[in-house]
């Protein structure tokens, strides 16, 4: 880690590098310890701060490997593990994504959307759950990053080594609702069924990072 960078919700500021590679094409430095994400623990991270420009991935676990000893990610390139509830708070994507959000990606969101709810109407109007083949897909991180990542306040610094300070508002309601049974951001994956129907789209993996994250 070299530099410095303080982020408020989805918005960094500073310039900062960390991570970097074993081997070319093998993202796999960047390792930390500590709380993040609601877990307490080792977890990988890598991060680019360039002024208010760059990208950031992180997970937490070990990533499953293929045969050739290459992570297994998801469409999104980001890394599997098999953890259920740390999968949905991993990501990675790019702080370009908030400037820019291209008039095709916004209709693609729109149609699968209007596709859902017509989906589920039909099964409630003739009680057929053979329409449930024709439900498409719902992208949780449809820019790569979990709706808890946008109340993220933190600070981060290092020479090589580094530490990270943060507190993030929305998981702190997350926590203390929880204790209400209510469920802010559908995390809590313990005692819940998980969907089994024919026709249920599994996420496609692919087998290694070979994108840049910047």
């Amino acid at each position: 880690m070299y530099g410095a960078a303080v982020k408020v919700g989805p918005i960094p500021v500073g310039l900062l590098f960390l991570g970097g590679e074993s081997e070319l094409g093998k993202k796999d430095l960047g390792r930390g310890w500590g709380l993040r994400s609601g877990k307490v623990g080792s977890y990988h991270s890598q991060q680019l701060v360039y002024t208010f420009l760059g990208g950031e991935s992180f997970h937490s676990g070990e990533p499953i490997k293929d045969e050739k000893g290459n992570w297994m990610v998801d469409e999104k390139k980001i890394p599997l593990t098999e953890d259920d509830r740390s999968n949905i708070k991993s990501y990675k994507m790019r702080y370009f994504v908030f400037w820019n959000d291209p008039v095709k990606d916004r209709k693609k969101r729109k149609k699968a959307k209007f596709q859902r709810e017509l989906t589920y109407d039909l099964v409630k109007q003739t009680g057929k759950t053979e329409f449930l083949v024709y439900l498409p897909k719902e992208d949780k991180k449809p820019f790569g990053y979990p709706d808890g990542f946008l109340w993220n306040v933190e600070f981060v610094a290092g020479l090589y080594g580094g530490g990270r300070f943060g507190i993030n508002v929305g998981e702190i309601a997350d926590f203390l609702l929880g204790f209400t049974t209510l469920d802010l951001y559908d995390d809590d994956v313990e005692g819940k069924e998980k969907t089994s129907f024919p026709g249920f789209p599994f996420p496609a993996a692919s087998p290694s990072e070979s994108e840049d994250e910047d």
